[in-house]
């Protein structure tokens, strides 16, 4: 049997806050390991998080998305663009009201594409929570900021980073 440690993986799976998980997928990775590695990440989370989890995809919509969990919400938007301000407030608002229902709730953000997706909207959200939230988000806010300078700075495009 093969040792779980020695496996290659083709995503990159982070938790940038206790609650906020970024799931990424390079975008040249063929359908077949997409799909076989998308299983595996619903089944981890599954068994971490049970049925306390929310997949916002920020790429192309896709139904085998929905078929792993009939919690999707699909925010997609072309790569290497901007989204429009009407999404960056979609997303956040969704983040926000998913998070606040229940102490246990997660929100994964998906992205099959360009990392740059996942950094706008989160920074996006430690405005908006910074906006909405008191004293008590300040080391959420740090990990998300520090999420966005390791993982996401690189591979912004000037439209996202504005």
């Amino acid at each position: 049997m093969e040792n779980v440690m020695e496996r290659h993986y083709d995503f990159d799976l982070t938790y940038i806050t206790e609650r906020i998980i970024s799931v990424f997928f390079l975008p040249e990775l063929q359908e077949q390991h997409y799909r076989r590695n998308l299983q595996e990440v619903a089944a981890m989370l599954r068994s971490k998080h049970q049925d306390h989890f929310l997949l916002l995809n920020l790429s192309e919509k896709r139904h085998d998305i929905t078929r792993l969990n009939p919690k999707v919400q699909d925010y997609g938007w072309p790569d290497g663009h901007a989204p429009p301000l009407d999404r960056i407030c979609a997303v956040c608002k969704a983040m926000e009201t998913w998070l606040t229902s229940d102490p246990h709730h997660v929100v994964v953000l998906h992205c099959k594409g360009h990392r740059g997706k996942t950094g706008v909207i989160v920074a996006a959200y430690m405005h908006y929570s910074k906006i909405s939230a008191g004293a008590d988000q300040a080391l959420t806010t740090l990990a998300m900021r520090k999420f966005c300078e390791d993982k996401t700075s690189s591979s912004l495009q000037p439209s996202q980073n504005r």
